[in-house]
């Protein structure tokens, strides 16, 4: 089963081109699924550059760039990435600014059939860099993207089947595929989601628990407000304040700030939610307790 064609939703939503296409129903899709498997060497040469390009090294840039470089040429996707990455924003005094080089690396990934490829070039073309049509060439890329499972395109797409196309159940489903492939974003826009479209708070934060849970600093950072004293409470969602889960979760801010890559998977058993003082655990479902 294909997925549902949000690039022909939007060609109607954006650009009222009357559009005839078969509608089909969501399937979510891993984008694991989809990924080759890494040649061994190349990995080595990318985890070293991925090392040396930390924030608190001093970071030599010629040999990133090397290493990343060796690992392209035996087809690794994760270096294309990186090293797209560096060409697209430059460093000064170390990588200097290389659109093309950029795109060219986005190309060989969709040569591969990588899905990040799709976004990453899609990505691109937001910023009109060398297409004709960046409206409807970028769309073309994020739904191949979001077809092949890419958890960033699904979670885009989402949020715009939501509150572009008010297709609510649709987004949601695209969000939740991208939330159960552990991407901390998606269950960052969930909580949003809940939070203001909804105002059912214990599900906002139960989502926003999961979020933080998956190395989302955002996340992190609303949780520590959410249980501290000095909050206002509607930016507290009503909560009540403990300091014991303020400092908790301040800790695990300050964690995140250090080291981005931290994940904590037993956070929602170690630290249960309590319940909000007026929702209990779920706003929609009066009575119900999650499993202790």
């Amino acid at each position: 089963m294909q997925p549902f064609s949000v690039f022909m939703l939007f060609l109607l939503l954006i650009t009222g081109i009357p559009v005839m296409a078969e509608l089909r129903p969501f399937a979510c899709t891993h984008e694991k699924d989809y990924l080759p498997s890494l040649d061994p060497l190349a990995e080595a040469w990318y985890q070293e550059a991925a090392l040396l390009a930390k924030p608190d090294t001093l970071r030599p840039w010629d040999h990133i760039v090397e290493l990343y470089s060796k690992a392209v040429e035996r087809d690794h996707w994760k270096a294309m990435h990186n090293l797209a990455a560096l060409y697209r924003t430059g460093w000064p005094g170390g990588v200097e600014k290389n659109t093309q080089k950029a795109i060219d690396l986005y190309q060989r990934m969709i040569d591969l059939n990588i899905p990040q490829g799709f976004y990453n070039m899609r990505a691109i073309i937001g910023n009109k860099a060398g297409v004709k049509n960046p409206a409807t060439d970028g769309l073309t890329f994020l739904d191949k993207a979001a077809r092949m499972g890419n958890p960033a395109a699904l979670t885009e797409l989402g949020k715009q089947l939501i509150y572009i196309g008010n297709k609510d159940e649709l987004g949601l489903l695209y969000t939740q595929c991208a939330a159960e492939q552990g991407y901390g974003h998606a269950n960052y826009e969930l909580a949003a989601y809940y939070k203001i479209v909804k105002n059912n708070f214990p599900v906002a934060i139960l989502y926003y628990q999961k979020a933080l849970a998956q190395g989302h600093d955002g996340a992190a950072f609303l949780m520590k407000r959410i249980f501290n004293s000095k909050t206002k409470p509607q930016f507290a969602m009503w909560y009540e304040p403990n300091d014991d889960l303020n400092t908790i979760y301040n800790d695990l801010y300050q964690q995140l700030q250090n080291e981005p890559d931290l994940r904590f998977p037993t956070l929602m058993k170690d630290h249960p939610l309590p319940p909000h003082p007026t929702q209990g655990y779920d706003a929609d479902r009066p009575g119900w307790k999650p499993e202790q």
